[in-house]
């Protein structure tokens, strides 16, 4: 099981890595990223690295991961399944 909701990075060399947890998330910041010297990428992987020290919360680093990835261009996008659609209706007012 992961730690957070798993989010799909696809990498310059057109492979894909599923990431779930701080441990998973150093690993793909030492794959092909655009521009690792992007200020979000910087303050990501300085955050995993205290993450995993255990000076920084998890969810702070994930979130500033996936932040990082967006605005790279590697987080593939899935469409929302049924069962999502069926919740947000059941959750709505």
């Amino acid at each position: 099981m992961t730690a957070f909701m798993p989010v799909t990075l696809r990498f310059c060399d057109n492979k894909t890595m599923l990431v779930g947890s701080i441990a998973q998330a150093a690993t793909a910041l030492r794959r092909q990223w655009p521009d690792k010297t992007a200020t979000a990428y910087l303050d990501a992987a300085r955050l995993v690295r205290l993450a995993i020290d255990g000076s920084c919360r998890q969810r702070v680093a994930f979130e500033a991961f996936t932040k990082a990835a967006g605005q790279q261009g590697l987080l593939v996008t899935k469409p929302r399944s049924r069962a999502h659609e069926w919740l947000d209706a059941a959750a709505g007012p």
